[in-house]
């Protein structure tokens, strides 16, 4: 037998009727729902009052909100359970019941792909452990920008220093070139008062002289002629990238290399020496200089020969990046390796004066040339009786090194 839940007209019946007039047992449940619903009430409340006051968005907070909106529907439906004790709603019950289910299952699906981010979420340990890790990192990172501070602090004083040494440097040069041109210009006169009375002894008491006196005579001849070759060295050197003719133009190396052959021809032509060139290319700068330079290699190569032997030399070219590689190489007397650099210094001789004259600048002429133009000038041999190679470097694109204030114009006066 069925029992019916209508009245006599046919409407619903109130739920407080089951309880078959046991009034203890009916508000037993309705504390029991409206404690439910209250507890139900205030999780949602306290969700919402998390999002309100946390800083930041979260991540999740949409799943947070889906789950308040189903906990909220929840305790409405035990509000609603205690209605129907008395009143018969049980429709709007059920569409409540409904409602709550399709939000739990979207709450469901929403939480379900959020697990595996909060297991991934580090536990407080961690997250303390991992706060440590970072500070001990910090303090790290402060010793060791306390460390490059005071690192940056010292290249200062070094850079500071450095510079301070170059102008001192610098200024040494400029010194140093300008007596060397004072020095040289202001000796020419009394050397030319000593070579003018030298050869007013030669014309007027030459034939009075013999024995020693006529050897004497020529040892200062000869002592002369060496003084006057030194000091027109030590200007050429001081002349280097001095005066208004200092200027770069685009000129064929070959040209350059056909001036500078012409003073030596002489020697060419004694020597029976062979000169040969590949191609050479069109080269920016200062002209003037690389004849000399040429003419002061050469003329070496053609000097420093074995007895007997003919001279070779060949000069050839080859682009290196942005330089010129110029290599003139000859089959000289060569150079010991100890020296390949020595040769370079002024006034340094490898051979006595009776042997090869010379003053001992050119060499150091040349490489001052080099340095002029941006470049540099180095020498490598076999050794001893093997030859020689120097080479030159030179920037395609060349700046000039600017002349040195303070030292006056090597043109004017000399």
């Amino acid at each position: 037998m069925t029992a019916s839940v209508e009245g006599s007209d046919g409407s619903l019946l109130p739920h407080a009727l089951s309880f078959a007039g046991q009034g203890d047992l009916l508000w037993l449940h309705v504390a029991a729902d409206a404690l439910t619903a209250l507890a139900y009430f205030m999780i949602p409340m306290t969700l919402v009052y998390f999002l309100r006051r946390r800083q930041g968005t979260l991540s999740f907070g949409w799943a947070i909100s889906l789950f308040a909106a189903f906990i909220l529907l929840c305790g409405t439906s035990y509000v609603l359970g205690i209605i129907t004790l008395w009143s018969p709603i049980y429709w709007a019950q059920g569409w409540l019941k409904l409602l709550t289910a399709l939000v739990s299952i979207a709450t469901a699906a929403a939480i379900l792909p959020l697990v595996p981010r909060l297991l991934a979420m580090r536990s407080p340990e961690e997250l303390a452990a991992a706060n440590q890790q970072l500070a001990q990192a910090n303090a790290r990172l402060e010793e060791t920008n306390h460390q490059l501070q005071l690192e940056m602090a010292g290249r200062e004083v070094a850079e500071r220093e450095l510079r301070r040494s170059l102008a001192d440097l610098n200024r040494a040069v400029a010194e140093l070139e300008q007596f060397a041109y004072i020095a040289s210009h202001d000796l020419q006169a009394p050397l030319r008062n000593i070579a003018g009375f030298v050869q007013l002894l030669e014309r007027r008491y030459r034939e009075r002289l013999e024995g020693d006196g006529l050897e004497f005579l020529d040892f200062i001849g000869q002592g002369v002629r060496q003084m006057k070759a030194l000091i027109e060295d030590l200007l050429a050197l001081s002349r280097v990238g001095r005066g208004a003719e200092s200027r770069l133009e685009p000129r064929p190396l070959a040209a350059t290399l056909e001036e500078a052959l012409k003073p030596l021809s002489g020697q060419i032509a004694s020597s029976g020496a062979e000169i040969v060139h590949g191609e050479l290319p069109v080269v920016l700068a200062e002209h003037r200089l690389l004849g000399q330079l040429f003419q002061n290699l050469i003329g070496n190569a053609l000097k420093f020969q074995g007895q007997g032997a003919r001279p070779r030399i060949e000069i050839r070219c080859s682009a290196e990046g942005e330089r010129w590689h110029v290599v003139i190489a000859d089959n000289g007397i060569g150079i010991p390796p100890a020296q390949l650099e020595a040769v370079f210094a002024i006034f340094r001789r490898l051979h006595p004066q009776d042997e090869y004259e010379g003053s001992g600048i050119g060499l150091a002429i040349c490489r001052k040339i080099a340095v002029h133009h941006g470049g540099e000038l180095f020498a490598t041999s076999d050794g001893e009786g093997r030859g020689s190679q120097f080479h030159l470097l030179l920037p395609q694109q060349p700046r000039l090194r600017e002349s040195r204030p303070g030292a006056p114009d090597p043109g004017v006066g000399a």
